[in-house]
């Protein structure tokens, strides 16, 4: 069966068994699954089959990243997110707004993982893509779509990577940011070139190509002399590849760091992989294990490398102790690479480790926001007791 073929037969068992599934709980924004064909214009309800080509094309308006990705791509990422989603129990589902013609004009994607605080299986549920084209944006479509997910079943709510207008937002629902997750890190690599790209945007195409070239130069003439601040050396640990049996040993090394954990299986780290590795905008994805002599896990890496730009961290934990065999082995792999900066989000057992004192730190480059009437879980996550990286988090697939 070639293809296309299949692609067509799996569109078409999705409509038709669209928000249905036996023994399933229904979405917590519907009454009845009839509902996801039938809501009334205008409304905020959630996402149906038939509402994702709609949402290709809105994402296509509202981010300039997705400019570049057909609605093929689009349509087909967003069935792979929904159909993940649509199963969870409770399914919660991402939201949709129409407006009075019946057009797509306001999206919150939703992602839900269950988590342990403590010994307790708690919900959470991650929401994120939050867009809506300017009328609806005048009639509040945004404010509506974070009224209707904080309302739902889940025990606590976040928003990763998110801007200041996100952040207004969430705050007038009742949310908080978390400074603490909010802290990004830059690593030069290639520092020529790292201190040019700023420059870069500012000048002419012909400039832009002579200092480019210049900075590629000093960097490579620097690196074969091995100045310490352009050279990186091999580590002397074993590296292997990262596949989900053994990330599960490495969360199992790390759990008793922190009161809330996420409650992962082999499936939806399979399911992760695959969406992460189908993004190609930000380059090649990387999953990699840090081993002893005694094949004993040390750490571990997921990154997208980019020869000539941004590396960008997905996740990177080690156990305790061995934070700088991390920051070692990752800035090195990333060099070799050929990328210019390393980037990623700072977690609070970093602090105070070569992830913070040989790096740039921004905070409030983006925010992670949360929202919880539990004020236990609140207080866990303002203290840096959560377990919480971009690969639990932000969502750049769409």
């Amino acid at each position: 069966m070639s293809a296309s073929k299949k692609y067509l037969e799996r569109r078409n068992m999705l409509e038709m068994f669209d928000g249905k599934k036996p023994g399933q709980k229904v979405p917590y924004a519907i009454g009845k699954p009839s509902a996801l064909k039938t809501a009334t214009k205008g409304e905020i309800r959630p996402l149906s089959y038939s509402d994702i080509k709609g949402v290709a094309k809105l994402s296509r308006k509202t981010f300039s990243v997705s400019g570049d990705l057909s609605i093929d791509y689009l349509t087909q990422t967003i069935e792979k997110l929904y159909d993940q989603e649509r199963y969870n129990v409770p399914a919660i589902l991402p939201l949709v707004s129409r407006n009075a013609d019946g057009v797509i004009d306001g999206f919150l994607g939703v992602a839900t993982t269950t988590f342990l605080y403590n010994e307790e299986k708690i919900l959470v549920a991650n929401c994120y893509h939050l867009m809506a084209d300017k009328k609806a944006r005048a009639r509040l479509v945004p404010l509506k779509l974070l009224q209707k997910f904080m309302s739902g079943p889940q025990d606590f709510s976040f928003a990763d990577g998110s801007i200041d207008v996100t952040r207004k937002l969430w705050d007038r629902m009742g949310g908080e940011a978390v400074v603490g997750e909010s802290i990004y890190y830059k690593v030069p690599l290639r520092p020529t070139s790292f201190l040019l790209r700023p420059v870069l945007k500012k000048v002419a195409t012909p400039l832009q190509n002579i200092l480019h070239l210049s900075g590629r130069a000093t960097d490579a003439a620097a690196g074969t002399l091995r100045v310490p601040i352009f050279h990186r050396s091999k580590p002397s640990l074993t590296l292997v590849p990262l596949h989900p049996k053994l990330l599960l040993q490495g969360l199992d090394s790390v759990r008793s760091r922190y009161s809330v954990f996420p409650r992962y299986d082999q499936l939806k780290i399979e399911q992760k992989f695959t969406l992460l590795e189908d993004e190609k905008r930000n380059g090649l994805l990387h999953k990699i294990a840090i081993m002893d002599d005694e094949k004993n896990i040390l750490g571990w890496f997921i990154y997208y490398s980019k020869k000539g730009d941004v590396c960008e961290v997905i996740q990177a934990v080690a156990i305790p102790g061995r934070e700088e065999d991390l920051f070692n082995t990752l800035t090195w792999h990333a060099y070799t690479m050929g990328g210019v900066e390393l980037s990623g989000r700072l977690m609070p057992s970093q602090v105070g480790s070569s992830f913070s004192t040989k790096a740039f730190c921004m905070p409030g480059r983006m925010w992670t926001l949360i929202h919880s009437s539990r004020d236990d879980l609140k207080c866990e996550m303002q203290s840096g007791r959560v377990f919480l990286t971009r690969f639990e988090g932000d969502l750049w697939l769409i």
